[in-house]
């Protein structure tokens, strides 16, 4: 019996040493993560590309000042600590144990909303790792789509030319909320910071007799996923007096 208790006693001092030694995810070990954050502007800058296709034009910088947080372990939610990035945009995490974290810094979107950029790493004992750079989002068109499109003008002295200069509209299918642009040289029209998977109805206005009335031209044009831009497959035709 005693024997038997003995053995018990010794299973119970292993098993706490064992324990004492797995030391969870966090702060007090000699391991470190050392990261840079980078921030993408996207203001809403159409342009052209060599093969004819339209991209938005965004500025990476490097994020300084900003915020970067911690998970300890594996759960999902929350943070356990945080940083914030130095002039050159980078951050540093010391004295951790060995284990899972989660790393993540906050995109602004143009609706107000903050969307997180997550690095999942396993942090080795004693150990400095640099896991992937982060990237993140800011400015008005960020969360937003495009549509370009061509608008072309009949006018009686010289026939059907680009709409060059010529105001187009477009308004999102049952919203009040209408924008304006001009179109450029070759009557191309170009709108960003418009709502994913929605349609809009663009337009030109056409006087086709003097003082008798302005009669939009209009088509329908449905978005894409947020970051696309959609060209729209018709020529909007407007008709100058």
């Amino acid at each position: 019996m005693r024997r038997s208790l003995l053995f018990i006693l010794q299973l119970l001092t292993i098993s706490c040493i064992i324990t004492s030694c797995e030391k969870e995810e966090g702060e007090g070990g000699n391991a470190t993560i050392f990261g840079i954050v980078y921030k993408v502007i996207d203001d809403g800058k159409i342009i052209q590309q060599a093969d004819g296709s339209y991209t938005f034009d965004k500025d990476t910088i490097i994020a300084k000042d900003e915020d970067v947080y911690i998970i300890y372990g594996e759960h999902d939610f929350g943070y356990d600590d945080k940083t914030s990035t130095a002039f050159d945009g980078t951050y540093c995490f010391k004295h951790l144990y060995a284990g899972k974290y989660t790393l993540y810094s906050l995109s602004d979107y143009a609706s107000g909303d903050k969307q997180a950029t997550l690095v999942n790493i396993d942090l080795t004992e004693g150990s400095t790792l640099c896991p992937p750079d982060i990237y993140i989002y800011d400015g008005k068109n960020v969360g937003k789509c495009g549509i370009v499109g061509t608008v072309e003008a009949l006018y009686k002295e010289s026939g059907w030319i680009p709409g060059f200069s010529l105001r187009v509209y477009a308004q999102k299918v049952g919203s009040l909320d209408v924008s304006d642009t001009r179109a450029d040289e070759n009557g191309v029209y170009a709108f960003p910071k418009l709502d994913p998977y929605s349609s809009y109805t663009i337009y030109a206005e056409s006087e086709p007799e003097k003082n008798e009335g302005i009669v939009p031209e209009a088509i329908v044009v449905t978005t894409g996923a947020a970051g696309t831009i959609v060209k729209a497959e018709t020529t909007i035709y407007a008709y100058i007096n």
